[in-house]
């Protein structure tokens, strides 16, 4: 399992309180698990720094913030999202100041007060009210730090070699972080994007793709159609007596009946076939390289399955309406005669397939 699979695993989907977090929650919640391990880390990498430098204080400090992060952890886990966040800026904040005095500003611990700034801004946890009071009050504590402790004299002095390690290290771990905060937030901006994008071209009742989705395939199937000598047919299937399933036992059954016909449409299409909900009880398949008579075959497979699966002991059948893109027309036009052909098949008696006006 890869890192950021553990930490998605561990995402809440409920606060303290039982109440679900929102995607944009549970995608800051991800980013606090993520700074915890990465602030954890830092800091036991700053306890070995300390016991090196002979700075016993600081080593203890960095104890308690390594304790700190766990504890950040946990909460982060359990939806205690603003307990979290108001404990690493605490954490930050505290740890700076103090290793700013007693091992002066050269030592770059600085660095470390631009950290909360990003994070206050893009959390989910803090009302825009809030955002517009702690920015400002967060830059005011860097700025203030940085004239209290510019000039001021350590009360640890380091060698030279050790405080200019040391104030490296700290500006490419803030970099790190900075990096690492801007990665995850990527990440969960292309999921939400990748999310949006689902619902938007998916049925969710089916979970088949829908009609706008459905279009965007046919527009390609038609510029690979116009380029050479390709094939293109469309199957438009309409489930029978679809009102008297819902009048008879109720929406939920008729919703039953949607999703086994979807399931049996899609089990008996190939992986470069198309299909969608096209509406209501109506289902369009794109079937790329297949001319008409291929296309009845496929149709008559479907038919036939539909026929073999009763829901709640009623018969459930289909009509299908077959039709192949003929020179010169548009896609639309040869959809529009799959549509015309299913519904003469209607005329002529449901569950049969029909192709431009010829009963197959």
């Amino acid at each position: 399992m890869s890192v950021l699979a553990y930490f998605q695993d561990q995402v809440p989907t409920v606060d303290a309180a039982g109440q679900p977090l929102s995607v944009h929650q549970q995608g800051f919640a991800l980013v606090l698990l993520g700074t915890a391990l990465v602030a954890g880390v830092t800091h036991l990498c700053f306890l070995l720094l300390m016991l090196w430098a002979g700075v016993q204080v600081l080593a203890v400090v960095n104890v308690a913030s390594v304790l700190c992060y766990w504890l950040m952890f946990h909460l982060a886990r359990r939806g205690q999202l603003r307990g979290a966040l108001i404990m690493a800026g605490v954490e930050v904040i505290g740890h700076a100041v103090l290793a700013l005095w007693v091992l002066g500003w050269g030592s770059g611990f600085h660095y470390y007060l631009l950290l909360p700034l990003p994070v206050v801004i893009v959390s989910s946890v803090i009302h825009r009210g809030d955002k517009l009071f702690f920015t400002p009050a967060l830059a005011g504590v860097a700025i203030g730090v940085d004239v209290a402790f510019r000039t001021r004299a350590p009360q640890v002095v380091l060698d030279l070699p050790v405080l200019n390690f040391l104030h490296y290290f700290n500006l490419v771990a803030c970099m790190v972080i900075l990096c690492f905060l801007a990665a995850f937030y990527f990440l969960q901006i292309q999921k939400v994007e990748r999310q949006l994008r689902a619902l938007a071209t998916t049925d969710p009742l089916t979970q088949l793709s829908n009609r706008r989705a459905l279009m965007d395939v046919i527009r390609h199937e038609e510029r690979r159609l116009q380029r050479g000598r390709q094939v293109l047919s469309f199957v438009m299937a309409d489930i029978d007596h679809f009102k008297q399933v819902n009048d008879t036992l109720g929406h939920d059954a008729g919703d039953e009946v949607l999703r086994q016909v979807s399931q049996t449409l899609a089990a008996g299409v190939r992986d470069i076939d198309h299909l969608a909900r096209w509406g209501g009880e109506e289902f369009l398949i794109v079937l790329p390289d297949t001319d008409a008579g291929e296309a009845v075959q496929v149709a008559e497979r479907l038919r036939q399955a539909v026929a073999r699966q009763p829901v709640r002991g009623l018969p459930i059948t289909a009509t299908f309406g077959v039709s192949e893109v003929r020179e010169g027309e548009t896609a639309e036009q040869a959809i529009s005669r799959a549509d015309s052909a299913l519904y003469a098949g209607k005329r002529a008696g449901r569950n049969r397939v029909q192709c431009d006006g010829a009963v197959a």
